[in-house]
């Protein structure tokens, strides 16, 4: 990641639509795809070895990279604005910018592969869109910096008006496709940490004055449900109570209630 292999060839890329060199941005598409692929196999083959005892959801640093929202795609735009500036000037390191674009590229791609060696595709695919958000966004805005910075007159090459519109095109349709799914996560998203935060403080109510606490909610789950999970003893308040003050919150969603018995247990002379 460190080493930022797919720096140069994103920025070569945008580079190349911003002067209109159809040869240089095939060329430096395909080193792209070559590195793409290298990423997304070199995780895979990493991770069979421990495939069988390796589980996804189990590992941090895996699930946050396959759910992306518009929030992942203003980083990439200013990881882009940011990358593409320190390339184009002498006085300007571009070490932390790399490091930006690496973050943002490399990790997605190897997580592609490490979740289709885990046979998880679908979060594979989540991780390929984290991936193709940062890649269309830190494209586009590489190549306006490029514009600006004027280095269309300045490069000693074959300008191709025609080439340039169309690749912008193709990076601006993609990135308007892009903006739905991502759109579609976000809301998702608040409507989730809404009810969480929500059930959270009238769950607290529910309990009050019971042997339990609410240690959680979770409200991120697969089958639509919102799941709390109880501490404690004694005789748990009345369910219907807490239906009543979430009927209107949970927008038809079912809750889950789990309950844990705490015990206290001594070591040594002293009997439980």
């Amino acid at each position: 990641m460190i080493v930022a292999p797919l720096m140069l060839p994103i920025m070569g890329l945008a580079f190349s639509v911003s002067i209109g060199d159809r040869s240089k941005i095939v060329s430096t598409l395909l080193v792209s795809f070559a590195g793409i692929a290298m990423a997304v196999a070199v995780g895979f083959v990493l991770t069979l070895p421990i495939a069988r005892i390796t589980h996804p959801e189990a590992i941090q640093q895996i699930m946050i990279r396959t759910s992306p929202h518009l929030l992942d795609l203003m980083a990439a735009l200013a990881t882009g604005l940011a990358g593409a500036f320190a390339i184009s000037r002498r006085d300007v390191s571009d070490t932390l910018p790399g490091v930006a674009i690496a973050v943002s590229l490399v990790p997605p791609l190897a997580n592609v592969g490490i979740l289709f060696a885990l046979g998880e595709p679908n979060l594979a695919s989540g991780s390929l869109l984290l991936f193709v958000t940062n890649y269309v966004a830190i494209l586009l805005t590489g190549s306006l910096v490029f514009v600006v910075m004027g280095f269309r007159q300045a490069a000693m090459a074959p300008f191709d008006a025609r080439a340039r519109r169309r690749a912008v095109a193709i990076a601006f349709a993609a990135l308007l496709i892009i903006v739905i799914p991502l759109s579609v996560a976000s809301y998702n998203l608040i409507v989730t940490d809404k009810i969480s935060a929500r059930t959270y403080a009238l769950g607290q109510e529910w309990l009050e004055g019971s042997g339990y606490r609410l240690m959680s909610v979770d409200a991120e789950t697969a089958d639509g449900t919102v799941n709390l999970l109880l501490l404690g003893d004694g005789d748990l308040p009345p369910l219907n109570k807490l239906e009543e003050r979430t009927r209107d919150l949970i927008f038809s969603r079912t809750i889950r209630v789990k309950v844990v018995e705490s015990q206290t247990l001594y070591i040594g002379t002293k009997s439980r």
